[in-house]
């Protein structure tokens, strides 16, 4: 019926067209649809030796075999390219007898089932596209990463091509994990030589290192001004896992670490280029764990362009890191286009792109996975660890500005989408658009947790948010918008936040925040068609947007409607007086509880159960409600009991229970009753820590 109704409306389109008497373009329109009716040509890349073929699925598209690549646990992926026009898939399930469930994302796209057969899901994109596929809930999903065709090919050899597999550089594409000195010497080598070629012939041009398909385990690497780094598809640089290959460029105090930037720019270099569909795989993990050398291990910062001008980077594949992957530093008038970002969801402070004091920067259809925020911006002081190493970044701090990122996947344990933590300077003209949250803690955030700068004028603009689950720290929302004083480094303010045309499928375990601070307001805010889930009309509060935390902020529109803000009902609890059970240090915490600051929470003894608090609300009152806004440490299974006397545990009655909490805030309510005391009583926590409570609300009828 699909194919109908689309045929059906060609037809009446062109017939239209004619009867205007716009014959060209009607002609032009027809052969516009006849070129994308011819399925895509699929050109298939051979992996790396390195990686083992996926225990758990097989892949052809138009009906060629594509290699699925073992990647972690939590997904596997195949890489390929294809020319113009659709493709049809047939993905076949491994270690199964059918195909169960399925999913396909992003969601917005529709994709559903052409059909399926045995353990065999077929179905049709309409183009290159990165996909994400669940299918019987198997925890590795399926990374599909098609790539466009490549349109911008080098000669392997020639004038200004430096092919580091011929004389004189004549690196072998063997794949050994040693002579990684001598091979890492002689690949520098061709880059210098390029970079000498096209500076020499000036006019832009660039002299070209071409690398061949193949396996290179390589040290550190430095590009040089008009060089262009081209890596054919199944060329592969490697990390070789060893701290002792490469040098240390900075210092990580959190993880306690030194840290490498694997391949960076010169600085005050110009019209540099990474391009091909070659990957860049950090080893990460087995760096991290090296400790032969240092005793502590590395992490590895993959791509750095650094104090440079006019970078690009089209089409590569970067995989495992184990700090941030791709991370411009004081540069700017960048580009990056068809990027994929594959870390590992369980590796921490592995961020995918973090553009940091650039300017001018473009980030384009994209994916990223990893635990930590795959795409964010951020400034930082220059004492800061990663600015000020045993290579610390040239010149001074710059603020971050002018910053597009459009048509990207998320996927991660953090923030999807994020400016901040820091705004040491000034971070402005930011637009996250088209960007799709497949799975995240907080779907995207303005997150100005260090320093006195200003966020100003940001955009987050048709955005789909698909799965909000587990918690940063307390934050499990589809947005956020918060300042905190972290490290005592003062607080900014933030204005002009445009929020538009938003798809909001998940709102998420907790609720979203508008929280400025005293001096540190967040101001000018417009959200425009943010539809939550289940709901055909745009929100008009906002309440309805699930904001339940809100302080310091002012200016909000909502287009294209704006209902005044429910009254508040009374809080029965506010600035009543509270007893806990225990307290996870030496003050009494429990007031927090009842205090309305959200900054502020009781927590009881760690990895004890029971545990408790009670609220006196100093006479007996009709309620009906209790809302419990957990901080991370929440209660798996607890009771809303009530009392008129609290002196015996035989006092207490029932009038909720449950052994499934969720965390985040819940909302209790229970059959109306009459009470004075009334307690929240932790049978078995979720986590580690014990119960901690930023909010405990009580409402009557």
């Amino acid at each position: 019926m699909k194919k109908w109704s689309y045929a059906l409306s060609v037809i009446t389109l062109v017939v239209s067209l004619w009867m205007s008497g716009t014959n060209v373009q009607a002609e032009a329109f027809v052969e516009r649809v006849a070129a994308e009716s011819v399925p895509a040509t699929i050109y298939k890349y051979a992996p790396s030796e390195r990686y083992a073929a996926s225990a758990n699925y097989t892949l052809k598209a138009n009906g060629v075999e594509i290699p699925v690549v073992k990647g972690f646990g939590d997904y596997d992926y195949a890489h390929f390219s294809l020319s113009k026009g659709p493709v049809t898939y047939e993905l076949t399930i491994l270690n199964t007898d059918k195909v169960y469930e399925y999913s396909i994302s992003p969601k917005k796209l529709g994709i559903t089932a052409d059909k399926i057969v045995g353990t065999t899901l077929t179905f049709t994109a309409p183009s290159d596209e990165y996909l994400i596929v669940m299918m019987n809930s198997r925890a590795t999903r399926l990374v599909i990463a098609a790539d466009p065709a490549e349109t911008d090919v080098p000669a392997k050899e020639g004038q200004g091509i430096f092919n580091i597999t011929e004389a004189p550089y004549d690196v072998d594409t063997n794949g050994q994990n040693t002579g990684v000195a001598e091979r890492t010497a002689a690949i520098q080598q061709a880059i210098d030589d390029a970079g000498a070629y096209g500076t020499d012939k000036g006019g832009g041009v660039q002299g070209i290192v071409y690398v061949p398909a193949g396996t290179y385990y390589i040290g550190n690497l430095t590009l040089k001004s008009n060089t262009a780094l081209y890596m054919e598809p199944g060329a592969t640089f490697v990390g070789t896992g060893k701290t002792a290959d490469y040098a240390e460029h900075w210092f990580k105090d959190s993880m306690g670490r030194p840290a490498t930037w694997w391949i960076s720019t010169a600085f005050h270099s110009t019209n540099i280029r990474i391009y091909g569909r070659g990957t860049i795989d950090g080893n990460g993990q087995a760096l991290h764990d090296d400790k032969s050398t240092n005793g502590t291990g590395m992490i590895n910062n993959l791509v750095v362009p650094i104090a440079t001008s006019h970078f690009s980077m089209d089409g590569i594949l970067i995989r495992e890191s184990s700090a941030w992957a791709v991370v411009p530093v004081r540069s700017n008038d960048l580009r990056f286009t068809n990027l994929k970002m594959l870390n590992s969801l369980n590796m921490g402070e592995n961020d995918g792109i973090d553009v940091t004091e650039s300017q001018n920067v473009v980030v384009r259809h994209s994916i990223g996975i990893s635990l930590d925020d795959p795409y964010s911006t951020k400034a930082w002081a220059e004492d800061t660890d990663i600015a000020s190493g045993k290579v610390p970044w040239p010149g001074q701090p710059e603020p971050v500005e002018n910053v597009l990122i459009e048509d990207a996947v998320a996927w991660t344990k953090c923030y999807g989408f994020k400016i901040g933590q820091g705004v040491l300077q000034d971070q402005r003209n930011i637009t996250f658009r088209d960007g799709v949250v497949y799975k995240a803690a907080v779907g995207f955030a303005i997150h100005h947790k260090y320093g006195t700068g200003t966020v100003q004028n940001v955009k987050f603009e048709r955005m789909d948010v698909e799965d909000i689950s587990g918690k940063n720290e307390d934050n499990s929302a589809w947005m956020t918008m918060f300042t905190v004083n972290g490290g005592n480094l003062g607080v900014g303010p933030v204005s002009g936040v445009t929020v538009k045309d938003i798809t909001v499928r998940d709102a998420g375990e907790s609720f979203a925040k508008i929280n400025g601070q005293d001096g540190a307001m967040i101001t000018g805010l417009l959200f425009e068609n943010v539809y939550m889930p289940g709901s055909s009309t745009p929100a008009a509060t906002l309440q309805e947007m699930n904001f339940l935390s809100k302080d310091y902020y002012s200016d909000v529109t909502i287009l294209p409607v704006q209902h005044e803000e429910p009254l508040p009902r009374t809080n029965l609890a506010l600035g009543r007086p509270a007893v806990g059970s225990s307290n996870d240090g030496t003050v009494d915490t429990a007031p927090y509880a009842t205090d309305g600051d959200m900054s502020t929470r009781f927590g009881t003894k760690r990895g004890v159960d029971p545990g408790w608090i009670y609220v006196d609300l100093g006479e007996r009152k009709p309620i009906n409600e209790v809302r419990l806004y957990w901080e991370a440490a929440y209660g798996k299974s607890y009771k809303i009991q009530v009392t008129d006397d609290p002196s015996s545990e035989a006092n207490w009655r029932d009038v909720y229970t449950t052994t499934e909490g969720k965390g985040g805030l819940e909302t209790i309510t229970f059959e109306e009753t009459n009470s004075r005391y009334v307690r929240m009583y932790g049978v078995e926590r979720a986590t580690q820590y014990g119960y901690s409570i930023w909010e405990f609300e009580i409402y009557g009828p």
